[in-house]
């Protein structure tokens, strides 16, 4: 292969890249995306693609008030102490950008989104909303990608649903869901239909190539060129060749997070249990941005979620799944304690909360739950397991089981069921939020008690880690004094995102990636050289 040469390399073909290459190409650029793995999508082509997206006009359509001004007072009540200080500019950019990125990408691609019936995590605070800002794809055929149509990263998600589908049916009760789908799901098969992350990615896809952009798959960057002072190009190894790709404008990096980095996760992450990002996720973007003088941030925040186990590519692999909210569960930690609400939205951040050896302070941690809780997804995987969840007929048998002191579980589960009864989580105040009360009804408080009792690893995951080079509201990155590399822009999970392990509402990983993406590809495409 030669030599190439265009106006904006992106490397990296998730969200964030797509979105990139997208504007880029749009705004008049020549652009050439280059993918390292053999499929399109990255972690957002096995997400639900779920999609935070303040003040969209699918939301204003239906009558729903929303601005760039609540939604920034939202994310300013919301954030972590400290935060502020560094990533206001960049809450801007996200608050005044997601809804024009939303519709430039309903314009420029075949995809169509919808609303999705998901509050706000913290709808109490200022700038909460209810409703609206969640949207998610509708269906689109992967045969619209022509000779690329099986190059969308499979997902340990069927992908043959919409995100509405999946939380309104399929994760309450998978098997009547898909009976009652019926002819509906056939036909999609034989259409190749899909939704969720493959969906996503097939409309970004194919937006991408309409517009004339170049996709190179199985394309490994192994390093930034430039002059010094600005980025000009890469060097890259493209089917076993050696090949250099000049960029008049410039590069965006969108790589994705460093889960497989071997140098990275265990001084960052020490003690993850399992992760759910593809295995092409080794902090490529993050380290060649440092190798050119990037300044590096928030390399201890991921998308820390809930999650069982499957397999994927032959391998263990991490689930989602959001269930300890249901009644007749609880989660204690190491100590046998409780430590959060067990429907809480912050439940990541909780158990990703470090000690002073840099250690989570909760693992390993558990669910406790008695004969009655029902959670038909969580007895799918664990049989994959037989021993992934323990019995025994008394708390203090359980205890033993699970290495815990007896005593203290008994007087924990017992303070819980005494609440239970009392009808009020005095100590973590379990179900009393709009969140909370979206998933649970009226059913947050239910005692643990009925034998037999079980307990099952509460895992600790990174579903995407969300530290890289830090950037302002261009996405240009910068040096550690706040200066800009000339030529060399970074957006999505790669980029030190201003949304940390602390989320502030479902989507809040996907819509800023593509809202970042959106804004660098703009900005690169208008770049003077």
């Amino acid at each position: 292969m030669a030599d190439i040469d265009c106006d904006v390399v992106v490397v990296g073909s998730g969200a964030a890249g797509l979105s990139a290459a997208l504007a880029a190409s749009v705004g008049g650029a020549k652009v050439v995306v280059l993918e390292k793995s053999h499929y399109l999508g990255g972690t957002t082509a096995m997400s639900a693609a779920g999609t935070w997206v303040p003040a969209n006009h699918h939301m204003l359509a239906a009558g729903i008030a929303d601005s760039p001004e609540e939604t920034l007072t939202y994310i300013r009540a919301v954030a972590p102490p400290g935060w502020r200080e560094t990533e206001d500019e960049l809450w801007r950019a996200l608050a005044e950008n997601s809804a024009p990125m939303l519709r430039f990408v309903e314009d420029h691609t075949p995809l169509v989104f919808e609303l999705v019936n998901h509050p706000d995590f913290y709808v109490e605070a200022p700038g909460g909303k209810l409703f609206g800002r969640m949207v998610s794809p509708t269906l689109i055929s992967r045969y619209r990608l022509g000779r690329w149509w099986n190059r969308v990263r499979k997902s340990v998600k069927p992908q043959f649903f919409t995100y509405k589908e999946m939380v309104n049916g399929v994760l309450k009760d998978p098997v009547r869901a898909v009976l009652r789908l019926g002819p509906s799901l056939v036909w999609r098969v034989i259409a190749g239909q899909v939704g969720l992350g493959n969906g996503l990615i097939v409309g970004l896809t194919r937006g991408c190539l309409d517009h004339g952009c170049r996709i190179l798959m199985d394309a490994d960057v192994k390093r930034l060129t430039g002059d010094g002072q600005a980025i000009s190009g890469v060097e890259a190894v493209i089917d076993g060749k050696q090949v250099t790709i000049r960029a008049a404008k410039g590069v965006v990096l969108a790589t994705g997070g460093f889960d497989w980095a071997p140098d990275y996760m265990p001084k960052h992450f020490p003690g993850i249990e399992i992760i759910g990002a593809p295995r092409t996720n080794t902090g490529d973007g993050q380290r060649m941005a440092a190798e050119v003088g990037a300044a590096l941030a928030h390399m201890d925040q991921s998308n820390i979620a809930p999650a069982t186990f499957t397999t994927y590519e032959g391998q263990r692999h991490a689930q989602p799944l959001y269930e300890s909210y249901a009644p007749h569960c609880i989660l204690v930690n190491r100590e046998g304690k409780r430590f959060t609400s067990e429907g809480s939205p912050s439940l990541g951040a909780a158990i990703d909360e470090r000690g002073p050896d840099g250690r989570s302070r909760h693992i390993p941690a558990w669910r406790i739950f008695d004969s009655r809780y029902v959670n038909r997804l969580s007895a799918l995987y664990a049989s994959k397991d037989p021993d992934f969840v323990r019995t025994a007929d008394t708390i203090e048998g359980l205890a033993a089981k699970i290495g815990l002191d007896p005593a203290t579980l008994r007087a924990t589960v017992d303070r819980f069921n005494g609440w239970s009864k009392e009808g009020v989580d005095r100590d973590f105040h379990r179900g009393e939020t709009a969140w909370e009360r979206h998933y649970t009804k009226d059913q947050a408080l239910a005692t643990v008690e009925k034998p037999p009792l079980h307990a099952a690893p509460f895992l600790y995951a990174s579903l995407g880690t969300k530290g890289g080079p830090r950037t302002n509201h261009r996405c240009e990155v910068l040096r550690p004094d706040g200066s800009v590399i000339g030529g060399l822009y970074c957006a999505g999970i790669a980029m030190a995102s201003p949304i940390g392990t602390k989320a502030v509402g479902a989507g809040t990983t996907i819509g800023p990636c593509l809202t970042f993406g959106y804004i660098a590809g703009r900005a690169i495409a208008r770049r003077n050289v």
